[in-house]
């Protein structure tokens, strides 16, 4: 193992594009440094020189809490299969990992792929990163990525005679030039909020000026009017000046602190410049199809889309609730089998006034927007690797993501195509190691990509670049929440509608939940104590595909065994479809019959207990779903029922976990010694570690177990699937419109 190896091996699994992007910029880099190597999918493995490969580099995101992404399950399966110790004995390895500390098994994928490769006989050469998307992944990354091209000339060879301490030497002299820049401000840049309303002193000057070229109109005032000498052009016959140009959805401009900035400093921790790959090619004379609702050629799933029709939609809260939810119900066809719990995915696309707004911005002109383009580019990520004779339009709708976190590459990226230089210096410092508070503030406030071309009016990147560093847009998903016994070929489920306003009050919204609103119509919130069905006759498709369910949040097969469902808010929206399968199942049951002195009674006996924990803000208001539940406590089909109202009048706030610590007796009677299996949905940040809490403690006082060892039981419960959680990871900067 003392020699220098003469290949690497890249391996990333990704569930949202971040680890591929990584990956692929890692491996472009490589070769640039003159190193030997591929990139795989983690799911290619059967192709890959996995054992050939003396550097394998892994680079992988997880889903969910702690599960490994999608495109690498194959991969894993091969992993647990293999019981050879020596396989990877002539390997060495590291590993980036990409997680949320909001969640309990934070990079949990990453920690396993360590542990397994060194159990088949790995070695590691560089310590594992594991960079965290609450705090910014780019924190953990770059870092680590700028230390990997030091630690390389150590264990693989390079083109050329160079020593591997002049590698390391001159790694670390590039390393210092690509990352810092020395800077030498000067009066704090004009402020693009004051841009909209008035005009910079050195330009003011100017408009006074006889026959002066230079309009005394703001940004603002040009939204309404036309400058006079302009207007006077769109009198004229056949002019080609056209007064009544379409008006394009506005931004909201960020305001950036400098105040960092001091004279004769340097900004370090720069990103580097990322290789340019994608490159557009313009198809002439083609005219753009008609897609009539179907999605672009480029768009790729797991398995094949469904376009199910919509054939109910009803609102579950009143007209002053905080959120407002919907349920909706799709046909999927009786050939698409699922079970309560699975996951879906809606394929929806990024809102089309954002998108004409960002291509406007982008200076496209409107007939452009049709236009037919090829993608092209070796090593292209692969929500682009299909993308032919296609439009602006389908591949800023549905290739890239226009409104998660920005990165900081991005904003590297910009500042190479911003021609101002206190607008280049300012995205500079954003992405600096001094102007991390200021790229804290920009990412508390979500801004879409609009936003931030807004804030920098002299910024003016070429679309490829865009592509290069926009994220994947990605697949939005739910879960059923009901029976396919009771409701074959139909899937339902709940979800809130996504709309808010940040800290800095600009207005934000979702991506899908607005627009399937948007597409059943609108409906009215609920006006009685309960929702009202609506059935939809128009001709409505949302498109769709049902996920593999990978982490188990599933009924187990035996009904007899004892359940505890826990799901505040839309959390209860699986549980919903548990219950409905459980009282759907014993209806079958009873009504075949049975055989004995009490047949009826036996088959109640084979159906287990089953607790619910459910919470909301106000009854009146946000009781989701309080028909059924009322009827499943009625008919048994609920044994137990807890209820948690946080915002009742003249009442204490009341949380699930404050319920669970009240039925702490009852709840270790039922998990540990009738062996009952949790179920947990919702917030993974605040509700869930609230009700960690309240378990670990059950454990502590019945057990008569220490809080360190009460965790480790926890953890064990969700290893063997006893104990398992679908949470989402809640944006903590928005505010919800009221």
């Amino acid at each position: 193992m003392t020699n220098l190896a003469s290949d690497y091996l890249i391996l990333w699994a990704s569930q949202t594009g971040n680890a591929e992007w990584i990956a692929k910029n890692i491996h472009t880099e490589a070769g640039k440094k003159g190193y030997k190597g591929e990139c795989f999918v983690m799911d290619e493995f059967a192709v890959a020189p996995l054992q050939k490969a003396g550097i394998i580099i892994m680079v992988s995101s997880n889903t969910g809490d702690g599960d490994s992404p999608d495109n690498s399950l194959k991969f894993w399966k091969f992993l647990r299969r293999n019981k050879d110790k020596a396989y990877f004995t002539n390997t060495r390895f590291t590993i980036l990992g990409l997680g949320d500390s909001n969640y309990s098994n934070f990079n949990n994928s990453g920690k396993k792929l360590e542990k397994k490769f060194k159990d088949l006989g790995a070695q590691v050469f560089y310590e594992k990163g594991l960079a965290d998307d609450a705090e910014g992944l780019e924190n953990i990354v770059d870092p680590w990525i700028e230390k990997l091209w030091e630690v390389l000339p150590t264990v693989l060879k390079q083109d050329g005679n160079v020593s591997i301490e002049s590698s390391i030497a001159h790694e670390k002299e590039l390393e210092k030039e690509m990352t810092e820049l020395a800077i030498n401000p000067v009066d704090v840049p004009y402020s693009m909020k004051n841009r909209k309303k008035t005009l910079p002193d050195l330009v003011e000057k100017y408009t006074n000026l006889e026959n002066t070229l230079v309009d005394n109109f703001t940004m603002e005032a040009r939204r309404e009017n036309l400058p006079g000498n302009v207007s006077d052009y769109t009198k004229l016959d056949d002019t080609l000046v056209n007064g009544k140009n379409k008006v394009f959805k506005n931004g909201y401009p960020l305001i950036v602190s400098l105040a960092g900035l001091e004279a004769g400093a340097k900004l370090t921790g720069l990103p580097r410049v990322s290789v340019p790959v994608a490159k557009l090619s313009k198809l002439e004379g083609q005219k753009a199809e008609d897609l009539s609702g179907k999605l672009p050629d480029f768009v790729s799933t797991p398995v094949p889309v469904i376009y199910a029709p919509v054939t109910m939609v009803s609102c579950l809260t009143a007209p002053d609730a905080v959120k407002r939810t919907l349920e909706v119900e799709l046909d999927v066809g009786e050939d698409n089998h699922f079970d309560p719990g699975d996951a879906f995915g809606v394929l929806a696309p990024n809102d089309e006034e954002l998108v004409e707004a960002v291509l406007n911005r982008l200076n496209v002109p409107e007939k452009e927007f049709h236009q037919l383009y090829n993608v092209e580019g070796e090593n292209l990520p692969s929500h682009l690797q299909k993308a032919a004779s296609t439009t602006l339009i389908e591949l800023f709708r549905y290739a890239v993501d226009l409104t998660s976190h920005p990165r900081k590459a991005l904003f590297r990226m910009l500042a190479d195509h911003t021609t101002d230089p206190k607008e280049k210096l300012a995205l500079m410092y954003v992405c600096s190691k001094q102007g991390t508070a200021a790229f804290n503030s920009i990412r508390e406030e979500t801004p879409t990509l609009l936003d931030i071309l807004e804030t920098f009016p002299s910024c003016h990147p070429p679309i490829d670049r865009l592509l290069d560093l926009l994220p994947a847009h990605m697949p939005r998903f739910y879960s059923i929440s009901s029976s396919p016994l009771k409701r074959q070929g139909k899937i339902r489920f709940a979800f809130n509608v996504v709309e808010y306003i940040t800290a800095g009050k600009a207005q934000r919204k979702g991506v899908a939940t607005p627009w399937m609103d948007k597409i059943t119509q609108l409906i009215p919130s609920r006006s009685t104590p309960t929702n009202v069905e609506i059935t939809v006759k128009e001709d409505i498709k949302v498109p769709m595909y049902i996920r593999q369910n990978a982490n188990a949040f599933v009924l187990p097969q035996e009904t007899e065994r004892p359940l505890v469902l826990i799901g505040p808010g839309t959390g209860i929206a699986p549980f919903i479809g548990f219950l409905e399968h459980r009282q759907t199942q014993r209806n079958i049951r009873l009504s075949m019959g049975g055989i004995g002195h009490q047949p009826t009674q036996q088959i109640r006996d084979s159906f287990g207990p089953i607790y619910v924990y459910y919470g909301f803000r106000e009854k009146s208001k946000d009781f989701l779903f309080e028909k059924e539940i009322n009827e499943f406590k009625a008919d048994g089909t609920i044994s137990h029922l807890r209820i948690a109202e946080s915002r009742a009048t003249d009442a204490p706030k009341v949380y699930v976990q404050d319920l669970i610590k009240e039925d702490s007796a009852k709840l270790y009677e039922l998990i540990v010694n009738k062996d009952a299996t949790i179920y947990i949905c919702g917030d993974a940040k605040g509700m869930a570690k609230g009700v960690q809490d309240a378990l670990a403690e059950m454990l502590v006082e019945h057990q008569k177990i220490d809080l360190l060892e009460a965790n480790k039981t926890l953890v064990g419960w969700i290893s063997s699937k006893k104990y398992l959680r679908d949470l989402v990871s809640l944006n903590k900067f928005f505010i919800v419109v009221t």
